[in-house]
């Protein structure tokens, strides 16, 4: 009798064995952390990192993109996400920049192949090139796989000095450095 008077307006919801029910989101016990908790949102790498994911003024995406990548390289090296962040942009990062010097204009041409100037460039400006050299590589990557997996795999084979930004980044060095007796032809007197 006791027991009808407490389930007298809950008679229809009582669980049962193996009946399944929806929880909220919200209700999760489990929050599953993100890197934006840690605390590196405000990191100016990172910072710099998301505006140039961002497309459309998406921001969130942008930051969604950067965690999901944060968060596979922290399965795949525990506690190492951020170390490999930091050491793939500084592998991509450009010190010497190579400019073509156009040919002259006139009707006897003494040179007829091209000059490439070697310049230096800025370091903010040398962070912003290999950020962007890395987003595009990883963008031409497979397009069977997530945006997300291939810049996680640019930037730790860029921690390691491997992939084709550190690639094309010692190239450019090489072609600066050949054509270093022409840095004199850039100066321009005013």
């Amino acid at each position: 009798m006791l027991s009808k008077k407490l389930n007298k307006g809950f008679s229809k919801s009582v669980i049962k064995r193996g009946d399944t029910f929806k929880v909220h989101p919200k209700d999760n016990v489990k929050k599953k952390m993100s890197f934006n908790s840690l605390g590196t949102k405000s990191d100016p790498l990172v910072k710099k990192t998301i505006n140039l994911l961002m497309r459309n003024g998406k921001r969130s995406k942008a930051e969604n993109v950067l965690n999901k990548v944060l968060e596979t390289l922290d399965k795949d090296y525990p506690g190492r996400a951020m170390h490999i962040f930091y050491l793939g942009i500084l592998a991509v990062r450009q010190d010497i920049g190579v400019r073509l010097k156009p040919k002259p204009k006139k009707r006897r041409t003494r040179q007829s192949f091209n000059v490439y100037l070697p310049r230096l460039i800025s370091p903010t400006s040398g962070l912003n090139i290999g950020i962007r050299s890395l987003l595009k590589s990883s963008r031409e990557r497979s397009p069977s796989t997530p945006f997300w997996e291939n810049l996680s795999i640019e930037l730790l084979q860029a921690s390691q000095n491997k992939g084709k930004v550190v690639e094309k980044r010692y190239s450019l060095n090489n072609l600066a450095v050949s054509n270093k007796r022409r840095v004199h032809f850039g100066i321009r007197n005013r």
